[in-house]
């Protein structure tokens, strides 16, 4: 039975860490296929200091070189450094690196990664823009595009349009969360009734969003509600008509493509992925000017039945997408049978 370890720094709520989560279970009778974690205590990243620990990154390669694995995907850049060891150690290793994200987190995330590329067998992208935007150098022969729909959700309870929103994820400076809040207030100028849900651990700018709250007086209207579960995140959507995003920066942007699923109009920034998938005026309103999304929204609100076709596009965009483990499992299938017949 072939052995296939896909390695994350750690447990936590974002895309990646969720998606690896739907791997452990993954079995079709000829993979052992395990989610390893480099830091197996740490829950959250607000601990990130321990994260920087030698010994940790010298055990896991310890343990993953006795381990014996035929293919090692390595997930987020502290990952690339266990995989660029095990490499080195065990060089007929089949090394996948798995790229999230269209940009380099910081200096670090340039090197380690671009060295792990460098001896990977092959490297998986969340997404198109990923792998166009962080790897244009690459032979595209090497390059695989796995698809992040980590599970079919059931679309929400249809209800009539209100000024209702929800953001999941981390509220991290790459969010723009301040933008969002500053859409939010303009219609919440126009429906007194507006709220704004914001489910998510703190990335390191939570104190400084809800201090742009209070300068907008937006505190009896914005939530805070910190970390949810996925059931959790349902309910609270249910409350709710938009999912308002404003990234700077984005791969496939995993929980837009839940909310869609869920039946919630994406207002979101054309950032990564994202504008391959949410299509202005048909299944999402896209923020190019915060004026022109705000009139959309209010136009929205005005008028039911071009939300609830919006609201039908957006579901429908999803419908029969190959779930990411599906993705996963016949690209490790691909790469063994190719190793077979070598």
């Amino acid at each position: 039975m072939h052995k296939v370890i896909h390695l994350v720094p750690y447990d936590g709520i974002g895309g990646v860490e969720t998606a690896a989560r739907s791997l452990r279970n993954l079995n079709n009778g000829s993979f052992d296929f395990k989610v390893g974690y480099i830091f197996k205590k740490l829950a959250n990243s607000r601990r990130r200091w321990a994260t920087f620990n030698p010994i940790a990154f010298l055990r896991v390669t310890g343990e993953i070189v006795l381990e014996r694995p035929d293919v090692l995907i390595v997930s987020l850049w502290r990952s690339t450094i266990i995989g660029v060891l095990a490499k080195l150690i065990r060089p007929n290793l089949k090394l996948i690196v798995f790229i999230h994200s269209t940009t380099d987190v910081h200096w670090l995330d340039f090197i380690f990664t671009r060295l792990a590329i460098s001896l990977a067998h092959e490297i998986w992208a969340d997404s198109q823009a990923t792998r166009r935007e962080r790897l244009p150098h690459v032979r595209s022969k090497k390059c695989r595009i796995i698809s992040f729909v980590t599970r079919h959700i059931e679309a929400l309870p249809a209800r009539s349009v209100r000024p209702e929103f929800i953001f999941w994820g981390r509220i991290t400076p790459g969010k723009r969360l301040d933008r969002a809040l500053r859409i939010f207030a303009e219609v919440l100028k126009r429906h007194s009734n507006a709220r704004f849900w914001i489910i998510g651990p703190d990335g390191g700018c939570r104190n400084k969003t809800q201090q742009l709250c209070t300068a907008l007086n937006l505190t009896e209207a914005v939530s805070f509600l910190g970390v949810a579960t996925q059931d959790e995140i349902a309910a609270h959507a249910k409350m709710a008509s938009f999912y308002l995003q404003t990234s700077e920066f984005e791969g496939m942007a995993m929980s837009v493509v839940e909310a869609m699923q869920m039946g919630l109009i994406p207002v979101v920034t054309a950032v990564g992925e994202i504008c391959s998938y949410c299509r202005q005026g048909e299944n999402a309103v896209l923020v190019e000017s915060d004026y022109l999304a705000i009139e959309t929204i209010l136009l929205l609100l005005d008028c039911d039945a071009k939300y609830q076709a919006m609201r039908r596009n957006a579901i429908a965009t999803w419908n029969n997408k190959p779930r990411y483990s599906e993705s996963v499992l016949h690209a490790c299938e691909e790469i063994l049978a190719a190793n077979r017949r070598v």
